[in-house]
């Protein structure tokens, strides 16, 4: 019988992070859902490798230790601010929890303007580099 995973190891994380990338391109929603699964997952996976708690991680960057929960589950978007704090608190980059996204080259645009930019940019306004 199949056990299902409960991400309570590096590995279940690992493979939990491929499924949903596999799930890309569903809907515009659900990647937002995977979006923030994604970080979550990271998140979770870093906290374990260095063996720290959620609270101890929530007290790190002045919340609770609920919220680190619902972030790790991917119930809750986990905003930019709290990203920067969590990868100062792990010192990796601020990438780090939306690597796997980055590594697949998965991206939400799928249309592309004709090149025509709605607003251009007045020559006066560009900086110029001297020499």
């Amino acid at each position: 019988m199949h056990k299902p995973r409960t991400n309570t190891t590096i590995e279940e994380i690992n493979q939990s992070l491929i499924e949903l990338m596999a799930q890309w391109r569903i809907s515009e929603k659900d990647d937002e859902l995977i979006f923030t699964k994604i970080v979550g997952l990271q998140l979770k996976k870093i906290r374990l490798m260095r063996g720290y708690t959620q609270t101890r991680v929530a007290k790190a960057i002045n919340i609770t230790f609920q919220q680190i929960q619902k972030y790790e589950r991917g119930t809750n978007e986990c905003k930019a601010i709290n990203l920067k704090k969590l990868s100062e608190y792990f010192d990796v980059s601020f990438d780090y929890f939306i690597k796997p996204i980055l590594d697949a080259n998965l991206t939400f645009i799928t249309k592309r303007r004709d090149g025509n930019n709605v607003y251009p940019f007045r020559q006066d306004y560009v900086a110029v580099q001297e020499n």
